[in-house]
């Protein structure tokens, strides 16, 4: 029972970060998307080079939007505190997203399977993503009381 009141007490403290987050997922999301498919289907690159391309651009209107708005950081970006961590959960979003869709073009050449396992591979970190950045990347620092 105590995680599940710990799990309302942080939807209860957290719901308009938490809205944030997703918010920016359902712009960054869709952007990876339909980067991934241009370089598909217009650009024609190899499912798995598309993938880390499209990747790797969306990440960047990723960071700035969970940074600045979602967790409201303001001041210098740190390279190692901050912008290391963000871009290693990235690139394990981009390694599994990759190996998926390099696993898919084994058995098929369909640009809305390629999509729809990038989704998911993202999707599965989402939650994961947000605990980190919550916790370690962008947290506030504790003041500790005197005694």
């Amino acid at each position: 029972m105590t995680s599940l009141s710990s799990l309302i007490d942080f939807v209860k403290s957290d719901l308009a970060k938490l809205i944030r987050f997703a918010a920016v997922s359902l712009v960054t999301v869709p952007l990876g998307m339909a980067l991934l498919w241009v370089f598909l289907e217009v650009d024609d690159l190899q499912p798995a080079f598309a993938n880390l391309v499209a990747v790797t651009l969306s990440t960047i209107p990723n960071y700035i939007l969970n940074r600045y708005w979602v967790w409201n950081k303001r001041g210098a970006n740190s390279v190692r505190r901050e912008i290391a961590p963000f871009w290693a959960i990235a690139f394990l979003g981009l390694l599994l997203s990759t190996a998926l869709v390099a696993l898919a073009a084994r058995y098929t050449d369909e640009s809305l399977v390629f999509l729809a396992v990038n989704f998911f591979a993202f999707g599965v970190l989402w939650v994961f993503k947000f605990f980190v950045l919550e916790k370690f990347l962008f947290a506030t620092p504790q003041i500790e009381a005197s005694s």
